[in-house]
């Protein structure tokens, strides 16, 4: 999954941030994390150029099993006129 909420720049430790900043400048690198939940490990990638975070892990089976969303049926209905949003 692919996000532009990244956790670097909630905690302050984002590259950006830190340009501006008398000695921390070069210091700070969006090295790879670990989000740890439960037994659940995902690697969070951070791409500082596109800011974005690239969340990493595992497929769950039951993600694997469903239905691709494209053979969901989609229905239309007709929009009535008089009636209020």
């Amino acid at each position: 999954m692919i996000t532009r909420h990244c956790i670097r720049y909630s905690l302050s430790l984002c590259p950006k941030q830190a340009k501006g900043i008398i000695g921390v400048q070069g210091q700070v690198r969006a090295e790879p994390m670990t989000l740890i939940n439960g037994s659940e490990k995902l690697r969070l990638e951070f791409d500082c150029k596109k800011c974005e975070m690239h969340v990493m892990g595992k497929a769950k089976k039951h993600v694997l099993k469903s239905a691709p969303p494209t053979a969901v049926p989609v229905t239309f209905h007709p929009r009535n006129a008089n009636t209020a949003h």
